[in-house]
């Protein structure tokens, strides 16, 4: 069965994301059932501005089913968190990639087994984790102010975040797109992040990559643009 995934943005200051990290992983101390993966990440906005600021912490949970998801954050979990994000989004892996047999997200191996790919015209998140190779970051960084550029401005794009756990070589980026068609025509046509990625795999830039097409099923105020980001979605429940 495909992952279900709850990512939940809290927007700190600096000074108190140290804190929002410990008590996220208090909280988590007592794993939730059906629970399969967490990832307690630093946020920022490096994936549309060309001057990354700091946003705050990003919690992202893979469980087992959206029941289990309703289950740990009306329970003990959403207890000990005291608040979900200041965004939040539920939704499903429709498919999960990896550019090495055995690479994975700080020990999660996203699975996609039983979901429906996702058409076109759907809405889709697309989230892309990897692990630069200390020699590449100069390519990679300057690759990522191109893409930067180009997502800010493309009207598919629905809103994004750059996080990570450890930097600066670990990168990954959840970006929010109003279709399907809108995010492989940044990814794939001229002028868009194609260039970067056929770089990146001719030059092995990275020694870990995972790639996620996420079907989002709700969706609760807005990361990186001045509206709510899937308006015509449920809101969160939690």
């Amino acid at each position: 069965m495909a992952d279900f995934l709850t990512i939940d943005v809290y927007r700190d200051p600096i000074r108190e994301t140290p804190a929002r990290r410990r008590s996220i992983r208090a909280a988590l101390a007592a794993r939730p059932e059906g629970l399969r993966a967490h990832t307690i990440n630093y946020a920022n906005t490096g994936t549309f501005t060309l001057i990354p600021r700091h946003v705050g912490t990003c919690l992202l949970l893979a469980g087992e089913s959206s029941d289990a998801a309703h289950t740990a954050w009306h329970g003990k979990l959403g207890a000990a968190l005291g608040h979900a994000g200041d965004y939040r989004l539920d939704g499903e892996v429709a498919r999960a990639r990896t550019e090495h047999d055995n690479d994975h997200w700080h020990g999660w191996h996203p699975t996609d087994d039983g979901a429906a790919p996702i058409a076109k015209d759907e809405p889709m998140v697309v989230l892309v984790h990897g692990i630069v190779r200390p020699r590449h970051l100069t390519t990679f960084l300057r690759d990522n102010l191109h893409a930067a550029s180009r997502a800010r401005h493309h009207p598919g794009h629905r809103g994004s975040i750059d996080v990570h756990a450890k930097p600066p070589f670990e990168n990954t980026s959840i970006s929010i797109w109003s279709s399907r068609r809108s995010a492989q025509d940044f990814a794939y046509q001229p002028g868009g992040h194609a260039p970067a990625m056929k770089r990146a795999r001719e030059l092995g830039t990275h020694r870990t990559g995972v790639y996620l097409q996420v079907r989002p099923l709700a969706s609760s105020g807005n990361l990186g643009i001045d509206e709510p980001a899937l308006p015509d979605l449920p809101d969160t429940d939690r």
